[in-house]
């Protein structure tokens, strides 16, 4: 059997014991990280200084690239609530971790295992840390390992500024710790999750979603200076100064001060023999630079989240169907996030820590974590819809409606809401209760399903009449039921047209009561005549038959 300390090292490498006892960043070749002050590059940025970074990020030195992002999402409030947004809804998620299929005893307990130091954590945060890779395209959190007896496990991961890192020269996918070498300290095995998120393709330098970002943050910011600029310029009224010609410097200076103090004081004083002129604001167009940052804005908007209308950057004539289309393109770009959340925590968290706790190697048998994506529908909207399909004979598993609605499937024994009917132990939808399923009742389903009797079947299992022979009522009630069944068909297809249209049964009564009146009698009536003379013949052909009996009995 391979020793803990063997497999450790078989598994993650010679240097991966060294992370189980202290974190790499203490470590003193690195100490100067936790000294250093960001430079905050976006002041003065210009699309020279800002190509220059973008650049020497290919290069290999991430620093100014990840404060640049920094600054962004911390002055521009629309990457700021849109990336925040975004994370939230992967955050709050609820979490699960499941075992492997066809899981072993051993695997099942490392699952309980995970289960246990995962409720101890706040995993909120940790899938808040791991949003930050969106932006940046990558995210490192340095893991702190704790033991319990023979038992490892971690506590809470730490999220560490993306300006310690830099990109091994060589290599342009290897992340590195900045030191005072050329290319960086290499991560310790079993120190860090290194998430890697893939909002966009390209390069560890390139694949972060602020790349996209920085020229409408930069044009924005231009757009909005110039604005500012303009409204102080031209929201004025120009003041001109008038001096005579024997002014002395002195008397100048005083003019000129008096000038600007009525510019931002509305008062001043000026000597004698001076004069000011006060001139009409000239007209100045800002629609121009709002233009600009509309633009921008929409940009953003549509690199962050698939779309303006969920983010309130969309026109004023955005429709309710636009909006749910963008909110699909939304949760699209939610599910992509929490997969690749759940693949980093599973392969560098639960994957380490059931290696070696539970001595198993392969990361496809490690547990498996999951962010419920489970989107439910409607709950109305399927209510009416799926009686119609059980109604037209579709097989709907239980199962299914269970996952489409988010409503859980009760376990055995446990109580469960009953309709009234239901509380009766003779009453029909026991067989449901009792965990025998029961198709869905319509209450339209009687009269969107043809009848499969005819309309007098009821009297042809009346008892004959003593001393009338059953051919009589049989043939009487096979003319009328010829007769009849196409004016009753007619009814049928009218009040089934008005169930249609009926959203209750309350508005169906209101319907077929104010439809009463429409409907034609007279052809039934007619059917019925027809039915009560053949009735009153057959009568006399009955006492006409027993005469003649009684006649030949006397003979």
């Amino acid at each position: 059997m391979v020793s803990p300390k063997a497999l450790i090292k078989k598994l993650f490498g010679n240097e991966s014991s060294q992370a189980l006892d202290s974190e790499q960043t203490n470590d003193s070749r690195v100490g100067q990280l936790k000294r250093e002050f960001a430079e905050h590059p976006t002041k003065g940025l210009n699309p020279h200084k800002l190509y220059g970074i973008l650049e020497g990020a290919e290069q290999g030195d991430l620093k100014a690239q990840s404060e640049l992002f920094d600054d962004m999402e911390e002055k521009d409030a629309q990457i700021g609530a849109d990336l925040g947004k975004r994370r939230q809804l992967s955050a709050e998620r609820e979490w699960q971790i499941v075992p492997p299929d066809n899981a072993t005893a051993q695997e099942k307990r490392a699952t309980e295992h995970a289960i246990e130091v995962f409720t101890a954590l706040e995993v909120e945060d940790l899938i808040l840390d791991l949003g930050t890779g969106i932006g940046h395209g990558w995210a490192n959190l340095e893991l702190p390992w704790q033991r319990d007896g023979a038992m490892r496990f971690i506590e809470q991961p730490t999220l560490r500024p993306h300006s310690w890192f830099r990109l091994h020269p060589d290599d342009q996918n290897c992340i590195t710790l900045r030191d005072h070498s050329a290319t960086g300290a290499e991560l310790w095995p079993l120190g860090w999750v290194q998430h890697r998120h893939r909002a966009k393709s390209g390069y560890v330098a390139r694949m972060g979603l602020h790349r996209m970002l920085a020229w409408p943050y930069l044009f924005q910011n231009y757009a909005l200076g110039d604005l500012a600029q303009l409204l102080e310029i031209y929201g004025m009224p120009a003041r001109i100064g008038k001096y005579p010609k024997s002014a002395t410097e002195k008397e100048k200076a005083t003019l000129l001060r008096a000038v600007v103090s009525l510019g931002q004081n509305a008062a001043g004083i000026i000597p004698d023999g001076m004069s000011l002129d006060f001139l009409e604001a000239a007209n100045g167009r800002a629609d121009v630079y709002q233009a600009m940052m509309n633009w921008c804005e929409r940009a953003k908007a549509k690199a962050i989240l698939g779309g303006t209308l969920t983010s309130g950057t969309g026109e004023g004539t955005n429709t309710n169907a636009l909006g749910n289309v963008h909110e699909r393109g939304q949760m699209s770009l939610i599910r992509s996030d929490v997969r690749q959340y759940a693949g980093s925590i599973g392969k560098q968290i639960l994957w380490p820590m059931a290696a070696l706790n539970f001595g198993i190697e392969k990361p496809s048998r490690a547990p498996r974590f999951y962010l419920d994506t489970g989107e439910t529908e409607d709950l109305e909207r399927l209510s009416k819809s799926l009686p119609t399909f059980v109604d037209m004979g579709a097989k709907i598993p239980l199962w299914w409606l269970h996952e489409k609605s988010g409503i859980p499937e009760a376990a055995e024994g446990e109580d469960v809401l009953m309709s009234r009917a239901g509380r009766n132990p003779d009453a029909p939808g026991m067989e449901a209760r009792r965990g025998m399923p029961k198709a869905a009742q319509n209450p339209f389903g009687a009269l969107r399903t043809p009848a499969s009797r005819p309309p007098l079947a009821a009297l042809r299992q009346a008892p004959t009449q003593p001393g009338q022979p059953s051919y009589y009522r049989d043939a009487t009630l096979d003319q009328l039921d010829d007769q009849a069944q196409p004016v009753v068909d007619a009814w049928v297809a009218q009040v089934q047209q008005l169930a249609e249209q009926a959203e209750s049964l309350e508005q169906l009564q209101e319907l077929i009561a104010n439809a009463f009146d429409d409907l034609d009698e007279t052809e039934l009536a007619e059917v019925m005549a027809t039915a009560f003379e053949a009735a009153d013949l057959a009568g006399r052909a009955t006492v006409a038959e027993e005469l003649d009996e009684e006649t030949g009995n006397a003979d």
